[in-house]
C-alpha cells in the first residue's frame, strides 16, 4: 500500500513538473501595449456572422472579452482547465452538443481564453460548432 502512494506521489510530481515547465518555457507569452485585433463571431444556426475591431492594452483574450461585454455579450464560465466561452452576442452553447471553437488567424488555438495572448493583427474566431 505505501508503495502504491508512493508511485502516485511520484507521478503526481512529476505532472507538477511537467504543467509548470510548459508554462514557463513553451505557453504563449502576452505582448504589452497598445494591439489592434479582430473578434470575429460565427453562429450558423442563427446566420450570424459578425466582425469586431478593437483596439486594447489588455494582455489576454479573456480580458478583452471581459471589457467589450456589451457589445460580444461574452458569457465565459469557469473550468479546471480555465474560463470557457459559453455564450455569445446573446446565444447560449447547449454544453451536450455544441460549444464555441476558437481559431487564430484561421487555426485552432491550443489553449484556451484566459492563457491566449492578444496579438496585433491577429484575427480570433469563435464558432458555434457541433460536438
Amino acid at each position: 500500500m505505501k508503495k502504491k502512494i508512493g508511485i502516485s506521489a511520484a507521478v503526481l510530481a512529476v505532472c507538477a513538473l511537467i504543467f509548470v515547465g510548459y508554462l514557463t518555457f513553451l505557453a504563449p507569452k502576452a505582448q504589452g501595449g497598445q494591439k489592434s485585433v479582430k473578434i470575429e463571431v460565427v453562429i450558423p444556426s442563427k446566420n450570424i456572422d459578425r466582425t469586431f475591431q478593437y483596439k486594447t492594452d489588455r494582455s489576454y483574450v479573456s480580458e478583452l472579452l471581459d471589457d467589450k461585454k456589451s457589445d460580444l455579450q461574452a458569457e465565459m464560465e469557469d473550468s479546471q482547465y480555465g474560463k470557457f466561452i459559453s455564450g455569445m452576442l446573446g446565444v447560449k452553447a447547449d454544453p451536450a452538443k455544441e460549444y464555441f471553437h476558437l481559431k487564430v488567424d484561421g487555426t485552432d488555438a491550443t489553449v484556451g481564453v484566459s492563457q491566449l495572448p492578444l496579438e496585433n493583427g491577429k484575427i480570433y474566431t469563435f464558432t458555434l460548432t457541433s460536438l
